[in-house]
């Protein structure tokens, strides 16, 4: 039978044939000797997969590229708990959720978590040992005493605020989901994106042994494999007629310099709404990791989805069998991705990107040239922009026509938020970390979009106080679109009045964010929006009310209102009838305009209202970020 050598001794050969002699048997063995001391048993372990060195090998000859990294968010996605690491530990020691009580204590550099029913004794204590995300939302990860498998905190971290909620309270999900993630889905689906290389290892029943090349997302997660790189460029002869014959290096992946398309799998590896191809790629991605790399035109055993395109009929057509809300929670109804962090989706799916070189990159930069500290910062906190990307460059870099007189394409005066390129074509119609975002998939504004596939369009998000039949009319005389045939209400009611109203959940929630948006207050006026935001307080569903309180502390006099957004529903419904008594305390009677739906004294049209809540769509929606 043929001589098969285990990983190790490959590994160690390589090694010995790289540096030679004795020296380099003493490297192996203290090599291996601190990787047994030093591996975890009761988590997910960083080890040695393939080619990957892990980012401590890149940083000696390429400093800045390291520091700009190292202030990124992605280096945090994921990361071994720690006292500098685990956000919120001095804001909150004790929980209760869901008939159970949780006491979070600290003991040296480590945490534990105690759990009691209530009513019960507190129980043995489990180690804190995983923490995933550090800018938005922090969620910590304890040991199962099952391997490696992990167990999840049903309690997140939500930073902007330094307050704790529940886990399903901080996405958009049913309210009566209340531990949606639990136990192993760190091991079997947040590791697919939070880690480099992650390798799940799936062992039986609900155990795992997961293994990562290294932990957040690193270097070689974008550039590919690092060691036959650093092998090449140590190595001054090679190097020299490497440079003599290709003037490249093709040890490495540099995504600048692929094609849009290419370019843009780095990312979207991630990034977007992705499945398997078929079981034995399931199986392999779990056992092997991704066999995807840096530089390759496609996902290798998965395939980004895309509801309405023609390609992997047989397997979309299998996930709605299996998953029949599968779209819903992810798609809007003509295709549009609606969940945030999946951006590749609605990217791949533009006219720019079908039709040229576009791609993450052309707005994007995963390093920044100002190397100052707090410039570093703030461009990690913006998204990684690259300079000038935050303004209509983004767009005019390729569509230079409209520089000289951008007001001429898009009939608002030059220097307001109504021509600003991304309000118009990349609209706040995603939805994630209890906020909205920027689509990605570049679009022109429709009142179709609207009235048939039920997504806000660009010119009601920002003219709040307009009918649909209002945008119509706007965009028939600027652009000839065709006049919508719409309904009554449609004709009378504000868009998002009825949106915030009777949408489903994910409509509700953007909405609520939107009423808080400069931009659209500006041009809406406020003084309308305080009865819509209270309602929202009284939501069943978490990141709607979230939202709405958000967005009412930008209103005058509730900037300090405080709300216990997870509260139940009758403190819930006392702290909406404080909040709509504020307002309405020493408020003189106004004429609000008829699309708003508002009485002179502020409160709902009780016809108009009653008549909109019964038709809600009450269908549950979990948008699965």
């Amino acid at each position: 039978m043929p001589l098969r050598l285990s990983r190790s001794i490959w590994e160690g050969i390589f090694i010995l044939a790289l540096i030679g002699g004795a020296a380099a048997l003493t490297l192996i063995s203290l090599r291996r000797a601190d990787l047994a001391k030093n591996e975890a048993a009761n988590r997910p372990i960083q080890s040695p997969i393939g080619n990957y060195v892990s980012s401590n090998a890149c940083r000696a000859c390429h400093p800045g590229n390291y520091a700009s990294w190292h202030t990124s968010f992605h280096r945090t996605m994921t990361q071994v708990a720690s006292p500098t690491t685990l956000l919120g530990a001095d804001v909150q020691n004790d929980f209760s959720f869901n008939g159970r009580d949780y006491k979070l204590e600290r003991n040296g550099d480590k945490f534990f978590v105690r759990t009691r029913s209530l009513g019960q004794e507190y129980g043995e204590p489990r180690e804190v040992v995983l923490v995933t995300g550090s800018h938005t939302l922090q969620v910590p990860w304890t040991e199962s005493h099952n391997g490696r498998t992990l167990e999840q905190f049903p309690f997140a971290y939500i930073i902007s605020e330094k307050i704790w909620a529940p886990v399903s309270q901080t996405f958009l999900m049913p309210p009566e989901l209340k531990e949606y993630y639990s136990l192993g889905a760190w091991n079997g689906a947040c590791m697919d994106c939070h880690v480099t290389q992650g390798q799940s290892r799936f062992v039986s029943g609900n155990t795992w042994d997961s293994r990562v090349a290294e932990f957040g997302i690193a270097c070689e997660a974008c550039h590919s494999e690092g060691r036959e790189h650093i092998e090449l460029n140590r190595n001054p002869i090679r190097r020299f007629k490497l440079h003599l014959t290709t003037k490249t290096d093709p040890s490495i992946t540099n995504p600048a310099r692929l094609a849009g398309p290419t370019s843009g799998l780095d990312c979207g590896q991630c990034h977007s709404v992705w499945a398997y191809n078929n079981m034995s790629d399931k199986l392999d991605f779990n056992r092997h990791g991704a066999a995807f790399r840096p530089g390759q035109d496609d996902l290798s055993q998965r395939f980004v989805v895309q509801p309405k395109s023609s390609d992997h009929q047989d397997e979309k057509e299998f996930i709605r069998e299996k998953e029949p809300d599968f779209f819903r929670n992810r798609f809007w109804g003509d295709g549009m991705i609606r969940v945030t962090g999946r951006e590749f989706n609605g990217l791949q799916a533009s006219p720019c990107f079908r039709g040229g070189n576009f791609s993450c990159i052309s707005c994007h930069e995963m390093h920044s040239s100002d190397m100052r500290p707090a410039s570093l910062t703030n461009w990690a906190k913006t998204g990684q922009l690259r300079p000038k990307m935050d303004s209509d460059e983004a767009c005019l870099q390729c569509h230079r026509q409209f520089a000289s007189n951008i007001s001429a394409h898009t009939h608002h005066p030059e220097n307001s938020n109504g021509s600003r390129c991304y309000n118009c074509h990349m609209p706040n119609t995603t939805f994630g970390l209890l906020h909205a975002m920027r689509s990605h998939q570049v679009s022109s504004p429709t009142v179709t979009e609207s009235v048939e596939f039920g997504r806000p369009n660009a010119c009601n998000l920002c003219h709040l106080n307009q009918t649909l039949a209002w945008t119509g009319e706007k965009l028939h005389d600027w652009y000839n679109q065709p006049l919508p045939q719409l309904s009554h209400d449609d004709e009378t009611i504000a868009a998002s009045a009825q949106w915030i109203i009777k949408g489903d959940a994910g409509m509700r929630a953007l909405i609520a964010w939107g009423m808080g948006w400069k931009p659209a207050q500006e041009i809406s006026g406020r003084d309308w929006l305080y009865p819509y935001l209270i309602y929202t307080m009284t939501d069943p569903y978490a990141a709607v009310r979230f939202d709405g309180w958000k967005s009412l502390q930008t209103l005058p006099g509730f900037a300090d209102f405080h709300f216990t957004y997870t509260a139940d529903d009758r403190a819930l419904k006392v702290s909406a009838g404080a909040a709509l008594q504020k307002w309405l305390t020493g408020k003189k009677e106004t004429e609000f305009e008829p699309p708003t739906a508002l009485e002179p004294n502020g409160r709902f049209r009780r016809d108009v209202f009653e008549r909109l809540r019964d038709e809600r769509d009450n269908k549950p929606i979990l948008l699965s970020e």
